[in-house]
């Protein structure tokens, strides 16, 4: 048997023997194969690169801000030199990386013991969160808390179960509370949706009533929904809208009869802007007025004046239409804009409609001789043309005296 001694180890018949070192025996790390000096070198080699390994190790831990995190790669460093097929002084290594490893528990210990203070605050501030009553404010801070409590690390390991409990718990039985908040409170949307749509049929039967049973009728159903409550925005407005179209609806006898002057009363209340008015309203009016016959002067006079009022109405709506096409916010704007808006654009039409007629007029001089149908023809609409006229200076003059 040969026997020869070299750095950290020997070679015993051509077998590369690594000495023993604390509680690890010697042991074969290898073998020489072409070359005893190259073989040898290779394990002496292979010692200096994981001694490079723990240097480079110590130079991060010493730099980084968050040396616990380097823990586990120093265990596994720790872990290696007892395998590890080399030639060199394993135990200053493992010395080394135990400095370490001493230096990381410190640090850990003391982080912990920091953490578990946060957490601690943490948790108090929670305990806040969840009792707040606005559940938007409640839930922004809920989230906040939420961050730091997961961005802080690890606290004591003896209270850590403990802590996570208690923090998660309350988050999850807030969120539990506001959810069924919510689902209450669709329920409650639900039942007072319907309830204003009970009113609404109610107030279908309003048109049939008259005098003082149609204003105590009307007054309780007001009252009613008053009473209701809050829902959405876009479920209720169609819904306030059609209700109060029923309440201001006119008696559905007012035009069942042939009396001309509660007509003219009527469309009067609607030029004045006493009472409201769809255009279902204004066709049966104009229907009664188709039907209605005229056996005296005065009669067919106030018939005439009737159409002229409607035309006076279809007008002014389609003034509004004008408006509301040019200004988008034409409903939101003040009673004096919109006055000026309708009479700049009457105006306007106006002075179309006088261009237009004097066109009429010429074409009606280039006529001579005998009356023919194209001369009848040009006649009618010059006729036409100066009712529309007169239809607007009517209105022209209704909206000037209400300024």
């Amino acid at each position: 048997m040969s026997i020869k001694e070299i750095p950290f180890g020997k070679i015993i018949d051509n077998k590369i023997i690594l000495n023993g070192w604390k509680d690890f025996p010697e042991r074969e790390i290898g073998e020489i194969r072409e070359s005893e000096d190259e073989s040898v070198q290779y394990f002496i080699n292979r010692f200096n690169e994981l001694d490079e390994k723990i240097e480079k190790l110590e130079n991060e831990i010493a730099e980084s801000e968050n040396k616990g995190s380097f823990l586990m790669k120093l265990v596994h460093l720790k872990d290696l030199i007892t395998k590890h097929d080399g030639l060199g002084d394993y135990e200053a290594l493992e010395k080394r990386l135990l400095n370490q490893e001493e230096l990381l528990s410190d640090i850990i210990h003391k982080n912990r013991e920091r953490n578990t203070d946060i957490k601690k605050v943490l948790l108090e501030e929670m305990k806040v969160a969840v009792e707040k009553i606005n559940w938007k404010e409640a839930t922004a801070e809920i989230h906040d808390i939420k961050a730091r409590w997961i961005k802080t690390g690890n606290p004591k390991e003896d209270v850590q179960q403990e802590l996570e409990d208690e923090f998660w718990g309350l988050v999850d039985g807030f969120f539990e509370k506001k959810k069924q908040f919510y689902e209450d409170k669709k329920l409650l949307g639900e039942k007072r949706k319907k309830a204003y749509e009970e009113v609404v049929e109610k107030a279908k039967k309003v048109a049939e009533l008259f005098g003082k049973e149609r204003s105590d009728v009307t007054r309780s159903l007001k009252e009613e929904w008053k009473e209701i409550g809050n829902i959405p925005k876009e479920e209720y407005l169609p819904l306030q809208k059609v209700f109060n179209d029923l309440l201001k609806a006119r008696p559905k006898q007012n035009f069942q009869g042939g009396d001309i002057n509660a007509i003219k009363d009527q469309l009067q209340k609607y030029i004045q802007g006493e009472q409201s008015y769809s255009f279902k309203d204004l066709s049966g009016i104009k229907e009664q007025l188709k039907k209605f016959r005229a056996h005296n002067p005065e009669t067919r006079k106030q018939r005439n004046e009737s159409f002229a009022d409607l035309q006076l109405l279809t007008e002014r709506d389609f003034v509004d239409k004008l408006a509301l096409k040019r200004f988008k916010n034409f409903k939101d704007l003040e009673k004096e804009k919109k006055s000026n808006i309708r009479i700049s654009i009457l105006e306007e039409l106006i002075n179309r409609d006088l261009t237009d007629l004097e066109k009429y007029q010429e074409n009606s001089a280039n006529f001579s001789g005998p009356t023919g149908s194209m001369l009848s023809l040009i006649e009618k609409k010059i006729s036409q043309q100066q009712n529309k006229i007169e239809i607007k200076r009517k209105l022209l003059k209704i909206l000037r005296d209400k300024k």
